[in-house]
């Protein structure tokens, strides 16, 4: 029986170091069914022969790589016609599709913040088999006057997605209508003169099967005129 163990390991070895050498011998002289039980459906996945995952790379040097965000929109989800963005929706990073499925008249809301206070994150984690994706992003607004407080009134208890614009234009998608970022809000009127009163606006979200995934330029945001 050790023999014919022994012998059976060499006869694999030889098969799998020959298909690195003369795939197309072997597998002209080797059944497809033991080639599937010794080395996959898919061919051999030894040495250079197939790669599973992508390469990767920092962006190429002598392009700008500036960071933080210029513009956030918000939408909420009972602006939309149906649930947005979902699986069919994402594909390669990019919303697939050339149109935002919103209700007829529905205008994005435009969030204007101070100079340099709006930043957006986001974060894959989970045990395999269970990863998932969080959202979340911030601004800071000069002030506390009552048409800055009834504009944010309005996320009280009412989810949405963000729309953030990078400063090189992209524009990424945060949260969906179907599992909604939650917005949250703090003021601080500061101590003294020369502190900042200002209105801290946040939002978050979880369960997300992507990060952020970038709006291409052909799909138009509604905003105000």
């Amino acid at each position: 029986m050790r023999s014919i163990r022994l012998l059976g390991s060499i006869l694999v070895g030889l098969t799998l170091a020959l298909s690195l050498f003369a795939p197309a011998d072997v597998h002209a002289l080797v059944p497809p069914a033991v080639q599937d039980f010794f080395m996959g459906a898919d061919g051999v996945t030894l040495g250079m022969a197939t790669v599973s995952f992508a390469s990767m790379s920092r962006k190429e040097r002598q392009k700008a790589n500036l960071g933080g965000i210029i513009k956030l929109y918000l939408l909420s989800t009972s602006d939309f016609t149906r649930d947005w963005p979902i699986d069919t929706d994402v594909a390669a990073g990019l919303i697939v599709g050339t149109t935002i499925p919103l209700k007829t008249g529905v205008i994005a809301a435009v969030v204007t913040f101070d100079l340099d206070t709006c930043r957006v994150k986001s974060d894959r984690k989970g045990k395999l088999g269970y990863q998932n994706c969080s959202h979340s992003g911030e601004a800071k607004m000069a002030g506390y006057e009552a048409a800055q407080m009834a504009a944010i009134d309005k996320t009280f208890n009412e989810g949405g997605i963000a729309i953030a614009v990078y400063k090189d234009g992209t524009r990424a998608v945060h949260g969906s209508s179907w599992q909604p970022l939650e917005f949250e809000d703090s003021t601080d009127s500061g101590a003294k003169g020369d502190d900042q009163l200002q209105i801290d606006f946040k939002f978050k979200g979880d369960g997300y099967a992507w990060h952020p995934p970038i709006l291409p330029t052909a799909v138009t945001v509604p905003l105000p005129v």
